[in-house]
């Protein structure tokens, strides 16, 4: 009987991640006796591509779509919000981003428990693509990364969904994170010496490691401070109070043009589970338009893409690259969806191209000198405890305030 049940779906998956592991493990122990004074775990530990079946597919395009719909229901996505919020005038994206980080560590948590090789797979590859100095790459990058969200009004997932919702400046967003992703790639050769000098990290990658405490311990607690956080700001702002598109009329739930930030918070951290789960990998978006990117150096021989531009040539062929492209086209579809049902589609104000221009190309240039954007370093590297993680995501905080106040003083 090839019925389709959950209990068969999730035993098959176990299977499968107990076959990768032993693979891995194998792997890594050749790895370890060939090369006994490096740190094998985390050079070797690199993604296991999702099979390239039609049910990967499937969870790819409905991760996508998710997050395009979420997001463009939660009107955090307008660049005027984004603004507002460096500002302090608004907390839609407060509220929808601690929303998602409480959603994110509750899914992992479950995967903690339920599949613990499997979260210690996900915490591997998650650090060994992002080691890099701390002050030469992660604070700065996360700095330029929230400089150019203020500037542009967005984040690198985030265009998309300005792009399905029909912002008229959204196209120039765009090209500016290409561009970004293209600069950062093409430097890469100089880029490398910076990124690798430095004080790093290399005991302990994990707050939990670090202090020698339970992970579920630190988790539970990221969660109740985030709910918390929500709660209060609901309390002294309710989100009704400050969308910029309310409901003034009641509206079937995929008709309203809006919803509460911390549901569509809560939706896109969800997306965490089957991330992990099916693709073994976590959430992020910054990867893609550096993926994109890669295809500018195909026509170099393998010789030289390897010497010079090693990034861009690990990223121009493999599913474990391509994912993220896909995830991000159908984000597109999911906020233009989202948009159509509500009849705003083309309804959100955009900004001066320029601005979206400078600030994509500084959101991605820092996002990729970080290591991650906000879905990889604020939701997936927050919740998995990452230590740069929790250095970047400040920092991005400290680049989006400091600019958003200097536009704010310079009237622009």
């Amino acid at each position: 009987d090839e019925s389709f049940t959950f209990k068969r779906f999730f035993k098959r998956l176990r299977m499968a991640a107990a076959s990768e592991e032993q693979a891995l493990s194998a792997s890594l122990d050749k790895s370890a006796e060939a090369y006994p004074d490096e740190d094998v775990q985390l050079i070797h530990a690199k993604p296991s591509p999702p099979a390239a079946t039609w049910k990967a597919v499937a969870t790819i395009a409905a991760m996508g779509f998710v997050f395009g719909f979420v997001f463009e229901k939660s009107r955090v996505f307008e660049p005027k919000v984004i603004q507002a919020q460096f500002r302090f005038e608004s907390w839609l994206m407060l509220k929808m981003f601690c929303a998602a980080m409480a959603a994110s560590a509750t899914c992992l948590i479950i995967v903690y428990l339920h599949s613990p090789k499997t979260f210690a797979h996900v915490r591997d590859v998650f650090h060994g693509c992002k080691r890099r100095g701390v002050f030469t790459a992660v604070i700065p990058g996360g700095f330029l990364l929230g400089a150019g969200m203020a500037l542009g009004g967005g984040c690198p997932g985030m265009v998309t969904s300005q792009l399905g919702a029909g912002v008229s400046t959204a196209y120039a967003t765009m090209l500016g994170c290409l561009a970004g992703a293209l600069g950062h790639g093409l430097l890469e050769p100089w880029l490398t010496r910076l990124t690798n000098a430095g004080f790093q990290f290399k005991k302990s990658y994990y707050v939990d490691q670090a202090l020698g405490k339970s992970y579920l311990l630190f988790s539970a607690l990221l969660v109740v401070m985030a709910v918390t956080a929500i709660v209060v700001m609901e309390v002294l702002e309710p989100w009704q109070e400050e969308t910029p598109m309310p409901n003034r009329t009641p509206c079937h739930v995929f008709g309203c043009k809006s919803w509460p930030p911390w549901a569509s918070g809560l939706l896109l951290g969800l997306l965490q589970l089957p991330a992990a789960i099916v693709l073994r990998d976590t959430l992020g978006s910054a990867t893609g338009y550096s993926t994109v990117c890669s295809l500018s150096t195909a026509a170099l021989s393998s010789k030289t893409k390897k010497k010079h531009y090693p990034s861009f040539s690990s990223m121009t062929q493999g599913w474990s690259n391509w994912w993220q492209v896909l995830y991000l086209c159908f984000a597109v579809v999911g906020a233009c969806s989202s948009a159509a049902m509500s009849k705003s589609l083309g309804d959100a104000p955009g900004l001066y191209p320029a601005y979206g221009f400078c600030g994509g190309f500084l959101m991605l240039f820092g996002a990729r000198l970080a290591g991650g954007c906000t879905s990889g370093h604020g939701i997936s590297g927050m919740t998995l405890l990452n230590i740069e993680s929790v250095l970047a995501v400040p920092a991005m905080f400290a680049g989006g305030i400091a600019t958003a106040f200097t536009l704010k003083a310079l009237d622009a």
